[in-house]
């Protein structure tokens, strides 16, 4: 190891007495703290600690790249030409603030979502269906508005609505088949889950984080307000070149806590000794990590029933131009059928390609199809959407989240029971080790900004504890 000073001398000093002189000679490498996971928490979180300049640290992500669920993905055009798309997360709502200050610090860009046009849906609805969707909608707000922000479970209908899915509760309250077929349409964008397996008192916290049902459905002033004119992943590439010398690519393997110190095991054999160790990753990937000493059962509990939604295929078609908008529409679909669920208009500048965006049906039977296969049956169905240019594409990329290795889908949407049994066990510490992750956010829980906002919330509470340490051993 090299010369260390001041806490990290300390640190050493502790491990040297503490462990066996053949396991502390193992030791490879030591800082500060460690966090783990490059998505963008754990890159919030490095900044916040970098721009601290108070506590050294690493930051270790097992893929071979960063980002986490934001990717950077390229269709190639038949001029050769490239264009960027967003194979994971890529929406930044209108309220998204941190995630707005971050993009305008790293001098990045967003456009307005495409939207001008029409929208296909299943059709007009009728006036007393719609007088019942914003009936609906009133009381999901009213009864989310009730909920303790970023604690749900301590509601006085916590259980009950925990207890229950949505679809149960709709029931319960006569809505009209049809309105509940609507509600499902609308939850499945957003959280990429069916309501007869999303807990009602969850979809409750996931319209609290937000503010309101409206502000996670609509676009303009809403959660898809605006996209990142240079993808969504150059957030964490802006990053990536700023905490380059902290970064390195090795899978966690174990975590070992001793109290004043924790030893981190990386599958290339590195042994980090370290203050404080932050977990910034989706809970359901904990799995992959033994800890030692283990995990209270609370936690561990919820790390092991953790779920996330299969609905994680994510598309995109590339042609000559935008050719819907010629028809006067916007490239925008909400017609749910077994082979995709919605569409929007990619397309980043006037005048270039046009691009297609497509959230695939995520069934067995679509997995089940070779790549070619599962094009050629979307452009069957964009072309019954958008007419018979849509066989013209000159490009087709696609991401399956439940493939990509060290991931595991991309929403969670919670079954039921889990979020009054679970309750904030995974936000709080565990000796010194902390977590963080956008659900465990408690504004804007699932999107960019919650994630952000938790890895700033993990760096702030790393940063008290080790200053509270600090001035205890100076007095």
């Amino acid at each position: 190891m090299e010369k260390v000073s001041g806490p990290q001398r300390n640190v050493t000093t502790l491990a040297k007495q503490q462990l066996a002189h053949a396991a502390f000679n193992k030791i490879t490498d030591m800082t500060d703290v460690v966090i783990v996971g490059a998505g963008l928490s754990g890159l919030a979180a490095a900044k916040q600690l970098f721009d601290d300049k108070h506590y050294q640290f690493k930051l270790l992500e097992a893929k071979n790249r960063v980002g986490g669920r934001t990717v950077n993905q390229q269709l190639t055009a038949n001029n050769g030409q490239r264009h960027t798309v967003d194979g994971g997360a890529q929406w930044v709502g209108a309220t998204h603030i941190h995630l707005q200050s971050l993009l305008k610090e790293l001098g990045l860009s967003t456009f307005i979502t495409p939207q001008e046009g029409e929208t296909i849906t299943q059709g007009e609805q009728p006036p007393q269906l719609q007088q019942e969707l914003n009936t609906l909608r009133a009381e999901l707000n009213r009864l989310a508005s009730s909920l303790p922000l970023g604690s749900p479970w301590l509601a006085v209908e916590a259980h009950n609505w925990d207890n229950q899915t949505v679809q149960d509760w709709m029931l319960s309250q006569n809505y009209s088949t049809d309105a509940v077929q609507e509600l499902d349409y609308s939850v499945q964008s957003f959280l990429a889950a069916p309501i007869t397996e999303i807990s009602f008192l969850y979809l409750l916290h996931y319209i609290r984080s937000a503010g309101s049902i409206e502000q996670l459905e609509i676009l303009s002033g809403g959660a898809q307000d605006s996209l990142i004119v240079e993808g969504a992943q150059s957030i964490s590439l802006a990053l990536q070149k700023q905490l380059e010398s902290h970064i390195q690519f090795d899978a966690v393997t174990k975590v070992e806590d001793h109290g004043e110190f924790c030893l981190v095991e990386c599958q290339s054999g590195q042994l980090i000794l370290c203050q404080s160790v932050i977990f910034a990753m989706t809970p359901t990937l904990l799995k992959n990590i033994d800890f030692s000493p283990a995990l209270p059962p609370e936690k561990n509990s919820a790390v092991e029933q953790w779920n996330t939604s299969h609905g994680s295929i994510k598309a995109h078609v590339l042609y000559s131009r935008p050719f819907w908008r010629e028809q006067g529409l916007s490239g925008i679909s909400f017609i749910p059928n077994e082979v995709l669920a919605s569409t929007f208009d990619g397309t980043r500048e006037s005048g270039e390609a046009g691009v297609l965006t497509v959230f695939v049906n995520s069934s067995d039977a679509m997995r089940a199809l070779s790549l070619s296969a599962r094009r050629d049956r979307i452009l069957r169905v964009l072309s019954e959407l958008f007419g018979e240019q849509a066989f013209e594409a000159q490009d087709y990329v696609e991401t399956d989240w439940q493939q990509v290795p060290y991931q595991s889908g991309c929403e969670s949407p919670l079954h039921i029971g889990k979020l009054t049994k679970f309750k904030d066990s995974l936000q709080k510490p565990h000796g010194s080790i902390y977590f963080c992750g956008t659900e465990l956010a408690t504004i804007w829980t699932g999107y960019m900004e919650g994630a952000i906002t938790s890895g700033y919330r993990a760096a702030a509470e790393v940063i008290t504890a080790l200053n509270q340490k600090a001035l205890a051993e100076f007095n």
